[in-house]
């Protein structure tokens, strides 16, 4: 049997919740809000669209996406109804793929719906949108929230415990939330083992270490193809080819698809 009649029921189990519905919506609300502040200017443009939306989207999209992957695999595999499933024709690449399939097709049509909408909402009446730009702007988001979904399901099959999946999840929420304030400590450490710049920043090593995490890069790519911007630590003219916005490309690609292999290799190999 293929992954696809798994894919079918889990989608209809997903969307039968109504806390999932009202994350879709909420999801959806964001991006359409977004376009009808951004079409309300007479300078609105999908560049302005994503510059308002840039302190709002990573966190949004990193909450919903981790909480609709984190227990895809740990709760049927605490229930016991992993075990009931593979008893049937269906190896494990199957049950994955299902999964993924169903419940990337939520966070990919709650994003989609509401970036149709608000890229509607910021041309009319006054605005303008690049039919180019805006793509890259869709497929951004679309790519880090898929990273971030690959994640939150690569830990569902690290623990069979619900629990322990739960604090993972929201140690990941924690990270993203808080890891732009810790460039600051990154700089103070540094400069303690002597590794920081003459100024006491970070040298460009680190810059690209610390850059790496998922929304930092999400930013850069919003940034540096969306917006335009040419200025920065990270996109400025004297910055190192590795901080720019075609390798953070690579990192997010890198992010979606690490996760995904890893907690492929570990789900196959465990003893359920």
């Amino acid at each position: 049997m293929s992954w696809r009649p798994i894919a079918r029921r889990e989608f209809a189990d997903v969307i039968e919740g109504r806390s999932m519905r009202i994350g879709m919506a909420f999801v959806a609300f964001v991006f359409v809000a977004g376009g009808y502040v951004a079409g309300g200017s007479t300078s609105g443009d999908v560049a302005t669209y994503a510059s308002q939306l840039s302190g709002l989207v990573p966190l949004v999209v990193t909450v919903f996406a981790l909480l609709v992957g984190y227990r895809a695999i740990v709760a049927d595999r605490a229930a016991g109804r992993l075990t009931l499933l593979l008893t049937l024709p269906h190896s494990r690449w199957d049950v994955l793929a299902g999964k993924f399939a169903a419940r990337g097709t939520v966070i990919v049509g709650s994003i989609l719906a509401g970036l149709l909408v608000g890229g509607w909402l910021v041309s009319y009446p006054f605005g303008t949108v690049d039919g180019v730009t805006f793509l890259v702007y869709l497929g951004a988001t679309l790519l880090f929230a898929l990273a971030l979904f690959a994640i939150s399901l690569a830990l569902s099959t690290l623990t069979a415990s619900p629990r322990r999946a739960t604090v993972g999840a929201f140690a990941v929420i924690v990270a993203v939330l808080f890891w732009r304030n810790l460039r600051g400590t990154f700089a103070r450490v540094l400069d303690a083992l002597g590794l920081a710049t003459p100024a006491g920043g970070l040298p460009d090593w680190a810059l690209f270490v610390y850059g790496a995490e998922p929304s930092l890069v999400y930013d850069r790519i919003v940034e540096g193809f969306v917006v335009g911007r040419e200025t920065g630590t990270f996109l400025g003219p004297d910055a190192p080819w590795y901080l720019g916005g075609e390798v953070a490309v690579l990192l997010l690609f890198a992010w979606f698809v690490g996760p995904l292999v890893g907690g492929y290799r570990r789900f196959r190999g465990t003893d359920l």
